[in-house]
C-alpha cells in the first residue's frame, strides 16, 4: 500500500524507532499474559472435574499421576484477548486507520486447529483427520490472502538471474499462486507436527515456543521500523508485531504451570495452536519483499523442524509408519543419557535461543553468510543425530488400544533400560 505523502519521501532519512513501533502495542502482551495466567487455573480445574486429562502409561508418559489438560484452551483464550486488546489500540503509524486490521481468516484458522485438538484431547482421533483439519486451516489463510504469495520473493531472484544468464522467463502469476499454495499448506501442517511431536517433556514446548515467538517479535519490529518506501504497509507490520507479542504473552502466561513438575499440560489443543500461531507468522514474514526474513524465521523455528525432520527420517529409514508414536525423540535420548528433565528442557532452551539469535543476525548480515554459518551448523547436529543413534534403531513394538486408559506398560525399570519403542494405537 503507497502512501500518497509519503510517495517523494527519502528511505536512507525516515525510519521508526523500535520504542515507536512496540509502544502502541505492548497492551496486547499485557492482556494475552494476564488472561492465560488466570484462565490456567481454570482449565486445570475443569479439565479434573470432568475426567480429560492424561493417564500415564510408563511407555512414553512416565509422569507418575494423572495431569489435567486444557491448558491449550487457556493460551488460546489469552491470544485471543491480546487481539481484542490490539482493537483498542492506536497503529504505530499515523494512516488514519485508528488501529490495526486482523484477518478475521486468521481466528477462524486457529479457531478451527483448536476444536480439531480439543477433539483429540478428549475423544482421540486419527493422525489423517488431523491433518486434514490442519489443511482446512491452511486454506482459511489462504481464504483472506495470507500466504497466497509467499513464493513471490523466493521466486525473482532466481527468475532475474536465469532471465539474465539464459534468457529464460518462468515467474508468471499462476505460478506464483500455484507455489504459494502447496507452501502455505506445507507450512501449516509442518509447524502444527513439529509443535506436537515437541511437546514431550514438561515445559518443552511451551517454552521453546516462548522463546521462538520472541524472535518472531523482533522481526516484525525490525521490518517495521524499515524506511518507508513504495512498498510500506503499516497494518501488516503492525498485525505481526501484534500476533507475536499476543502469541508470546499467551505462552508465558501458561509456561510457569507446565514447567516440570507439571500441574497441567496443554494437549494437542496447545501444541497444533501454538504450530498454527508460528506458521502464520512465518508466512506473514513470507509476504515481504526480501526472501531473507521468510529465511531467518524458518532460522528461528530450526528446534522444532529438526526434531520432525529426524523423527520422520527415523521412521522411513526403518520402514514404519510416519504416524507410529515412539519414545526416541531428541528429548527422549537426553533423558536417556542421563539428564534430568529440567535439564534437557533448559538444554532445549538454550538451543532455541541460538537458533532465534542466528535468525536474528541475518537483520545485521548478509544473507549469504548467514546462511553459510546456519548450512554448516545445522548439518552439524545432522551428523550428531545419526552418531547418537536418533535415526538408526531396533525398536521394540508394542500394542495399544486407545479405549483403554492405561493400557499395556512396561514397568519402569524396564522402561527406562529399553531405548526405543515404538507404540501402536490399535
Amino acid at each position: 500500500m503507497l502512501i500518497p505523502w509519503l510517495a517523494n519521501a527519502t528511505p536512507q532519512k525516515i525510519y521508526f524507532t523500535a520504542d515507536a513501533v512496540l509502544s502502541p502495542y505492548v497492551y496486547v502482551f499485557y492482556a494475552a499474559f494476564i488472561v492465560a495466567f488466570l484462565f490456567t487455573p481454570v482449565m486445570k480445574a475443569v479439565a479434573s472435574y470432568y475426567g480429560i486429562v492424561d493417564q500415564p502409561d510408563q511407555l512414553r508418559k512416565m509422569h507418575s499421576k494423572p495431569i489435567a489438560y486444557l491448558g491449550g484452551v487457556a493460551v488460546f483464550l489469552g491470544w485471543m484477548a491480546g487481539l481484542a486488546m490490539s482493537q483498542f489500540v492506536g497503529m504505530h503509524a499515523a494512516t488514519g486507520a485508528g488501529h490495526i486490521l486482523i484477518n478475521f481468516s486468521i481466528v477462524i484458522g486457529a479457531s478451527a486447529i483448536v476444536i480439531l485438538g480439543l477433539w483429540d484431547d478428549v475423544r482421540h482421533i486419527g493422525p489423517w483427520v488431523k491433518i486434514g483439519g490442519q489443511v482446512l486451516a491452511a486454506l482459511f489463510l489462504m481464504w483472506h490472502g495470507i500466504g497466497t504469495d509467499s513464493t513471490a520473493s523466493l521466486l525473482t531472484p532466481v527468475h532475474l538471474t536465469l532471465r539474465h544468464t539464459l534468457g529464460w522467463s518462468f515467474v508468471t502469476p499462476g505460478v506464483v499462486h500455484v507455489t504459494s499454495f502447496i507452501m502455505t499448506i506445507f507450512v501449516v501442517v509442518a509447524c502444527c507436527n513439529a509443535t506436537n511431536l515437541m511437546d514431550g517433556l514438561d515445559g518443552l514446548c511451551g517454552g521453546v515456543t516462548a522463546i521462538i515467538a520472541g524472535g518472531f517479535c523482533f522481526i516484525a519490529v525490525v521490518l517495521a521500523m524499515r524506511p518507508f518506501g513504495l512498498y510500506f504497509n503499516p497494518n501488516q507490520d503492525g498485525l505481526r508485531v501484534v500476533l507475536a507479542l499476543a502469541l508470546l504473552g499467551a505462552v508465558l502466561g501458561f509456561v510457569p504451570f507446565n514447567f516440570s513438575p507439571a500441574s497441567i499440560f496443554m494437549g494437542d489443543t496447545g501444541s497444533m495452536f501454538l504450530g498454527f500461531s508460528c506458521a502464520t507468522l512465518i508466512l506473514l514474514s513470507a509476504q515481504n519483499q526480501e526472501p531473507k526474513w521468510f529465511l531467518a524465521s524458518l532460522v528461528m523455528f530450526a528446534l522444532p523442524i529438526l526434531d520432525t525432520a529426524l523423527a520422520f527420517a527415523r521412521r522411513m529409514v526403518n520402514r514404519r509408519s510416519l504416524f507410529a508414536a515412539d519414545r526416541h525423540h531428541f528429548h527422549h535420548q537426553m533423558v536417556a543419557r542421563g539428564l534430568t528433565v529440567k535439564r534437557t528442557v533448559l538444554l532445549a532452551y538454550g538451543l532455541a535461543l541460538f537458533f532465534v539469535i542466528g535468525g536474528g543476525a541475518i537483520a545485521f548480515l548478509r544473507t549469504r553468510y548467514v546462511v553459510a554459518a546456519y548450512l554448516v551448523i545445522f548439518g552439524f547436529m545432522i551428523v550428531t543425530a545419526f552418531k547418537m543413534g536418533m535415526v538408526h534403531e531396533q525398536p521394540r513394538v508394542i500394542n495399544r488400544r486407545r479405549s483403554d486408559d492405561n493400557g499395556p506398560s512396561l514397568a519402569p525399570l524396564e522402561a527406562e533400560t529399553v531405548s526405543v519403542i515404538e507404540i501402536r494405537d490399535e
